[in-house]
């Protein structure tokens, strides 16, 4: 068989050609398939102040402050400490079924419990015939002071200042170590009244962790 090789060479070429059209073509075409849309990211769950006051308050329940756990009555709530009780107060409570005018502060503080309590009594003028109530309790195996005070309550230049008649205030001196613990009750002296002997087992309540 004879060749023409100057044909055979010309059809290669139309070949060649034609197959580079069909290549160019499929990659020039516009394709049809379309990306996946981007997957929505949900927003980050916000908490509302209601939420945050919530979750910083208790009602009831254990609670450990300072070492110290206590049994919290039903209905006392936590509250968050202000700007200059922080450093200085270890917790806050607010009693609502007592009234609003009660509270409640626990803290850890040096001095000594005798120049502490010395320091309350200051702050308290008496009305005639009447004296401080001081005695002692005995709190998980330890001898706590227990004061109670009735008069004229003058808290002199300390947080939340005041001066207001006919007020009580129950105190509470524990001996730890480095630092004496303090609970510290005031209120009106009819709002006391209320809640006295419930205050009273709280402070029974406490048992020393550490």
């Amino acid at each position: 068989m004879k060749f023409d090789v100057h044909r055979d060479r010309v059809v290669f070429s139309h070949l060649l050609i034609l197959s580079c059209s069909l290549i160019q073509g499929c990659g020039s075409e516009p394709s049809t398939e379309q990306a996946d849309p981007p997957i929505p990211m949900a927003p980050a769950m916000a908490v509302s102040n209601d939420e945050t006051k919530e979750n910083n308050s208790a009602s009831g329940g254990e609670t450990v402050i300072d070492g110290i756990r206590f049994q919290v009555p039903h209905g006392w709530k936590q509250v968050a400490l202000s700007p200059a009780q922080q450093g200085m107060i270890s917790a806050s409570f607010r009693i609502p079924e007592a009234g609003n005018d009660v509270k409640l502060t626990l803290s850890s503080v040096g001095g000594g419990i005798a120049a502490n309590l010395q320091r309350w009594k200051g702050q308290f003028q008496l009305k005639p015939g009447e004296s401080p109530l001081e005695k002692t309790m005995r709190v998980d195996g330890v001898d706590v002071v227990w004061l109670d005070l009735r008069g004229t309550f003058d808290s002199g230049p300390a947080i939340d200042s005041q001066v207001a008649s006919g007020m009580r205030m129950i105190g509470v001196a524990i001996p730890r170590s480095p630092r004496d613990f303090y609970l510290k009750l005031t209120g009106p002296r009819e709002q006391l009244l209320n809640i006295d002997a419930e205050f009273r087992e709280f402070v029974k309540s406490a048992r020393f962790e550490q």
